[in-house]
């Protein structure tokens, strides 16, 4: 219990006063590159923020991801964002879609298998229907020691070949395409996060 309740309070702590996301049961990580190196990554996630924790000082990419493949690009937003963050706990949190404003970063390219089997290719197996608003979105935070602008990342996505069988296919592939060959050190953590209960 003792472990459990000191990175909790540290949490709070450092998040500016902002109540942890609701968990809805233990949180599932999945760690890819040198994710040692980096420290724990992501402690906790809601469909609309996720808290990481950083081991040593990296560069970071934060993206949302939804069950239908669109990415939402969620840190860095501006090319003039320092993108190196310190040790310790960070929170981000994804805005709110305004009125009148432009598409996602990019709109989902998961093939289904009548699209695999229209453009000449083999079909995965079928996949369970997307359920709308309470499908899970996912977070993915790369740390890196390199810096990657936001401009940067929003070219490497729209050049990068991204169809994908499904979510999982396309959020292990993602920190390949926009670090691998220009860090010499990088981690990648994502988690699930389930739409929020009523």
């Amino acid at each position: 219990m003792r472990k459990t309740t000191g990175p909790v309070l540290l949490l709070v702590a450092a998040c500016g006063g902002h109540p942890a996301p609701r968990s809805w049961g233990p949180l599932a990580v999945t760690r890819l590159g040198a994710a040692d190196a980096y420290g724990p990554g992501i402690v906790s996630v809601s469909p609309s923020e996720v808290r990481f924790e950083l081991a040593q000082p990296a560069h970071v990419i934060v993206l949302r991801i939804a069950q239908d493949g669109t990415i939402d690009r969620i840190f860095p937003q501006r090319d003039d964002e320092p993108t190196e963050q310190q040790v310790g706990w960070h929170y981000m949190e994804a805005p709110e879609p305004e009125p009148g404003a432009p598409p996602r970063i990019l709109e989902p390219v998961l093939r289904s298998p009548d699209d695999l089997v229209r453009a000449a290719r083999r079909a995965p197996p079928p996949a369970s229907p997307i359920v709308d608003s309470t499908a899970p979105t996912y977070w993915l935070v790369v740390a890196s020691d390199v810096p990657t602008s936001a401009s940067q990342v929003h070219s490497l996505l729209r050049s990068a070949h991204r169809e994908y069988r499904s979510v999982k296919v396309e959020l292990e592939a993602l920190p390949r395409v926009l670090i691998e060959g220009r860090a010499k050190t990088w981690a990648a953590y994502y988690a699930r996060a389930e739409a929020e209960r009523p």
